[in-house]
């Protein structure tokens, strides 16, 4: 199963952190504020987070992250945009928290792209 990446970014009302795109398509996606629950199993992966911070792109050379998308309207680093370019990883910003990222998902591509989802109970 697969879900075109433009269309993700258009669903999310979601901007490019960085020049151009360079992946078309995801596999799945990962939804969560735990970006060690992602495993090494899993491969074309698009994760959606509310973290901003280094470690991430660490975990994206452990794992098969090819984009990341930060929720509430937070932008990633210059340093965090530079690696990303290194590794070759999308990364999108958006103005909707995790969970409206996660309905969205569920609603628009629920039946084409697997999405896992580790959010906090309120």
């Amino acid at each position: 199963m697969q879900a075109d990446l433009r269309s993700i970014i258009d669903t999310v009302k979601g901007a490019l952190a960085g020049p151009e795109l360079v992946h078309g398509f995801v596999d799945l996606a990962f939804v969560g504020s735990d970006p060690n629950e992602v495993t090494d199993d899993l491969s074309n992966v698009l994760l959606v987070t509310n973290l901003v911070h280094t470690r991430l792109m660490a975990v994206a050379e452990e794992v098969d992250i090819v984009a990341m998308l930060f929720t509430n309207n937070h932008k990633p680093t210059q340093k965090v945009i530079d690696r990303a370019r290194e590794l070759e990883i999308d990364l999108i910003t958006t103005h909707l928290s995790l969970e409206e990222v996660h309905r969205l998902l569920k609603a628009e591509f629920g039946s084409t792209l697997e999405i896992k989802a580790r959010l906090q109970p309120h």
